[in-house]
């Protein structure tokens, strides 16, 4: 067994991890889901105070 093979490559090295670190560059959630999950919430507010 070679010295080189218990070495493992470094993350520039691997073609998985450099496609890994292409795809991240965007936001994690957009910015739409948040405004979508606020005006959900909002709706749940509105017909929940109806409900009282």
């Amino acid at each position: 067994m070679n010295d080189d093979d218990r070495i493992p490559p470094r993350d520039e090295e691997n073609p998985d991890e450099r496609e890994l670190s292409r795809r991240s560059n965007g936001p994690a959630v957009s910015g739409w889901v948040i405004l979508g999950l606020i005006f959900m919430l909002g709706v749940l507010v509105y017909v929940v105070s109806g409900l009282l």
